[in-house]
């Protein structure tokens, strides 16, 4: 409470709060507290549910610099917690010229994959895939899946048994800037000598406390899940990840998928685009995106043979959207003691090890592992202090 001080205090036990809270502590920094506002393992922000993507592929090169460790630091992750995370499949990436990026990143860094077109793809997943003979397909052998709560209890039981303290249901009400930063919350008070605010969906609404407003979108998401006639051509031992990029008007229409794993017999579909939310203690106040549900069913009726044409299963999540999908990994403008992680785009739970190794190096003031500036605060807006 208000009588400690900590070295480090990381608001936020999601994925990437868990993360920075097991890194830190792992590498032996001590009197480190997580708070979080809801029950731990909790359903209401972006890090649950039985299944996330996890791949080396991206279209940017310092993504796929950064998946290598990310893959190493979930292997440690798992041999430490005992615990089975990662489950590989492969990835299929597919769709126009626009995967082209794919291959050129794939190539730059020296990353195993292979070449298809759409026809070679067919014929390779011929119970599964009926696509256009032109597609250009990736098919990168890492690539698979993250057990996505499971992955994020692991941390926090790391975390706690190398001397963390979590501490859930405490709503994080205001931060006070100052060389030491007093957190208030519903259940009294809290001192650092540092912040780190992973906090997602919820970010802005903490950060105006302290007088800034980032350029983030919330969107509020649907994960859909399908029967298919044929549920052993489509299990996980079978059948890649995917995702699917395409030109359409003058935007790239991408969708994702993951193959059964979860759900006994669904097949695991989402469309990477989603309706704008303003706040996120409202997520469920308006009923399911039937818009997007309609997308997806399209997208998996032209390309996926004997898949339903309604989904069994509808869940909710959100994610914070950046302007150029990157996320925030830096200091507060003007509290500098306060350091940030946030808008990770939908795609920030492959690289939460990377996030929390990251973070804990602001905050320690240690020099960077990576070039931190595709996720500076500055490049969007040049904030003045306003307290």
């Amino acid at each position: 409470m208000a009588g400690n001080l900590y070295e480090v205090i990381v608001i936020g036990a999601g994925v990437e709060g868990s993360a920075t809270g097991y890194y830190l502590t792992s590498r032996g920094i001590k009197n480190v507290l997580i708070l979080e506002q809801f029950d731990v393992l909790h359903t209401r922000g972006s890090s649950h549910g039985g299944s996330r993507i996890t791949r080396k592929a991206y279209d940017q090169p310092y993504y796929v610099k950064m998946m290598e460790e990310a893959f190493r630091l979930w292997s440690e992750i798992e041999q430490q917690s005992g615990k089975k995370l990662y489950h590989k499949t492969g990835i299929l990436v597919f769709g126009d010229n626009n995967v082209e990026s794919y291959k050129t990143s794939l190539q730059a860094n020296n990353i195993p994959h292979k070449i298809m077109t759409g026809s070679e793809a067919n014929r390779e997943y011929n119970q599964q895939l009926q696509l256009p003979d032109d597609y250009l397909c990736i098919f990168e052998e890492y690539g698979g899946i993250l057990r996505a709560t499971i992955a994020v209890a692991a941390m926090q039981e790391l975390f706690v048994r190398n001397g963390g303290q979590l501490l859930d249901c405490h709503k994080v009400t205001g931060l006070i800037p100052g060389p030491v930063v007093t957190i208030e919350t519903n259940k009294g008070s809290f001192r650092a000598k540092k912040v780190i605010v992973t906090v997602g969906a919820w970010t802005n609404k903490l950060l105006e406390t302290t007088g800034l407003t980032l350029p983030l979108k919330i969107k509020r998401t649907e994960a859909l899940y399908w029967s298919t006639s044929n549920p052993e051509a489509f299990s996980s031992s079978k059948f890649p990840t995917f995702i699917h990029k395409k030109l359409v008007g003058d935007s790239v229409e991408e969708f994702y998928g993951l193959p059964i794993h979860e759900y006994p017999g669904l097949l695991k579909a989402g469309y990477h685009s989603a309706p704008e939310i303003s706040d996120p203690d409202e997520r469920d106040a308006s009923s399911c995106d039937s818009a997007t549900s309609e997308i997806v069913t399209e997208f998996i009726q032209k390309h996926f043979k004997g898949v339903t044409k309604k989904p069994s299963i509808v869940e909710i999540c959100m994610y914070t959207e950046t302007p150029d999908k990157g996320p925030f990994l830096d200091r507060h403008p003007f509290c500098h003691n306060v350091i940030i992680g946030a808008g990770f785009s939908g795609h920030g739970f492959k690289l939460a090890p990377i996030v929390g190794k990251i973070l804990s190096e602001i905050a320690l003031g240690h020099p960077p592992s990576y070039d931190l500036s595709p996720f500076k605060i500055d490049r969007f807006m040049k904030p003045k202090a306003s307290l």
